[in-house]
């Protein structure tokens, strides 16, 4: 994953096309768990909170879904 801090995107919406372009082509299969916020932020040295606004993008499209007790997880395409 990279973000490029020049760009005029918001680094949300990088993070959150980035982690939907990995699931899409099968770096996350379908409901294996995705990297938490804070492993992500610290890979990224962002703040967390930045994170968790992409990751909220994607279960608002329903891209990912919480999990209690675990982390987000990729959806099974054609799940509702």
């Amino acid at each position: 994953m990279h973000i490029d801090t020049n760009a005029d995107k918001p680094i949300f919406i990088q993070i959150a096309e980035q982690l939907e372009d990995a699931i899409f082509t099968g770096t996350f299969p379908e409901e294996t768990k995705v990297p938490s916020t804070n492993e992500i932020s610290a890979l990224l040295n962002i703040n967390p909170h930045t994170v968790l606004k992409g990751m909220n993008m994607l279960v608002d499209e329903e891209v990912i879904y919480k999990k209690k007790r675990l982390r987000d997880v990729c959806k099974r395409r054609g799940s509702q």
